[in-house]
């Protein structure tokens, strides 16, 4: 999966891991007060026939990534809104 959050430096993340903010490129520029962000996130497709990550399930490959107080606590499947940009940034706070 994929999102675009904290320092973007390919880091692997899992649910309970923190996110960095050490790096020359961070999203938001700058680490929000509380630490809590809600973004868009995607998930890779594995199907070998799929020449796209949206070929496949294209109701199940977006998501919301949640972070509270720095930690990501949760990836919620999220119904694909045509209105939304990629990795877009729903809250901060």
């Amino acid at each position: 999966m994929g999102f675009r959050v904290g320092a973007l430096t390919n880091q692997t993340y899992k649910i309970g891991d923190t996110l960095q903010w050490e790096g020359p490129l961070c999203r938001p520029e700058i680490k929000p007060p509380a630490g809590n962000i809600r973004s868009i996130g995607y998930f890779n497709c594995d199907n070998l026939r799929c020449s796209t990550w949206s070929d496949c399930f294209p109701d199940v490959q977006q998501v919301v990534v949640v972070v509270e107080n720095n930690v990501i606590v949760a990836v919620e499947l999220h119904k694909l809104l045509d209105e939304v940009e990629q990795f877009q940034i729903l809250e901060v706070s």
